[in-house]
């Protein structure tokens, strides 16, 4: 899951740009670090449709949407995001970015990330993952002693955080299956927010 990717900051802007002729300055941030790859955003609108050029260092990289609608920034930001993840010289097309929300739901964790979140479940405790969003996923987990179950706190963001409490009760998967269902949901709470503009 870490990869270079556009903040929601940054696609609300790009929602705008698209609309405009102009030169803009932006970057992509690598998932939980301080790495960020900064390029130019040249837009030059024409009645035939509109030119996005991307320079970043000493590449140049182009773009034309000739039938521009409300979804061509999210066409933009798969663009820009697949040249800084290095995938626009493979012979690989880039999954565009509805399609590919819906894959990474189904896949919202890693098998590493799957075991952790397993032995949280079994054990209880606390957990911090990166499931794809601008900031990381905080879980805590307590056994409950009454009966087999768990308790589960699931925070996401720090600004404006978005949370989940329940109580499940039920053996080990069926506690796991729960958990997993929550936090696709939380991802789910959180996607919206990013293509609303």
């Amino acid at each position: 899951m870490n990869r270079f990717s556009l903040p929601d900051k940054t696609l609300r802007l790009l929602a705008a740009q698209v609309n405009l002729n102009g030169t803009f300055h932006h970057s992509c941030t690598f998932k939980n670090t301080n790495l960020s790859l900064s390029f130019v955003l040249q837009v030059e609108r024409s009645s035939s449709g509109t030119l996005f050029t991307l320079l970043t260092g000493d590449e140049k990289h182009s773009l034309t949407v000739y039938a521009p609608d409300k979804d061509t920034h999210l066409v933009l930001a798969d663009f820009i995001e697949a040249i800084a993840n290095g995938r626009m010289d493979s012979a690989e097309p880039a999954i565009p970015r509805v399609l590919a929300e819906s894959v990474d739901r189904g896949q919202l964790l890693d098998t590493n990330q799957q075991e952790q979140l397993h032995q949280l479940v079994c054990k209880g405790g606390s957990l911090l993952l990166d499931i794809g969003m601008d900031e990381a996923v905080s879980l805590a987990v307590h056994r409950t002693h009454s009966r087999n179950g768990i308790t589960a706190i699931l925070v996401a963001g720090n600004s404006c955080p978005r949370t989940q409490c329940f109580t499940v009760y039920g053996d080990n998967q069926h506690s796991f299956n729960r958990l997993l269902q929550s936090l696709d949901h939380l991802a789910g709470s959180a996607v919206p927010a990013a293509f609303a503009a």
